[in-house]
């Protein structure tokens, strides 16, 4: 679950309702792929609306914890500003993942009348999503995401 282009496969993947048929490229910033300081960016239109955002990994411990949160000025239509936790522990029967998200609804009207109504909707999805598609890349016999999909 470290790997960006895993946990983002569902808004880079192929399309979808959540997010209303859009599409979002990823691209990598920074010399490190992961761990501390690894940087990304995601752009693309979602309703011929722009999106645009970059996000940074403030915290990593290798196979245990990552956090990492927007940078600079988010272009995100129903979230602004947000931060994600991804927390691993080893049990009997696998691994145990506790994966959250914190945001911020955008500053405009509109921004927060779409965000009261979607944003909390959004998250749950793409949390869910991140878990569902990282378990199906692991499991799967040939790897899903190929390295062409993060550029640089």
């Amino acid at each position: 679950m470290d790997n960006i282009a895993n946990v983002g496969w569902h808004m880079e993947g192929k399309r979808s309702m959540p997010m209303m048929g859009g599409k979002l490229h990823l691209q990598k910033l920074s010399e490190n792929a992961t761990g501390a300081g690894a940087t990304y960016r995601w752009h693309g239109k979602v309703l011929g609306m722009t999106i645009d955002f970059k996000e940074t990994v403030t915290k990593w411990i290798g196979n245990k914890e990552k956090i990492w949160s927007t940078i600079e000025d988010p272009k995100i239509i129903i979230m602004s500003k947000y931060e994600m936790r991804l927390h691993l522990a080893p049990t009997e029967n696998g691994t145990r993942v506790m994966f959250e998200i914190d945001y911020e609804l955008p500053g405009s009207l509109l921004g927060k009348i779409l965000g009261k109504l979607l944003a909390r909707k959004y998250a749950d999805w793409c949390l869910r999503r991140a878990c569902e598609d990282t378990k199906r890349i692991l499991e799967a016999e040939q790897p899903i995401i190929h390295p062409q999909h993060v550029q640089r």
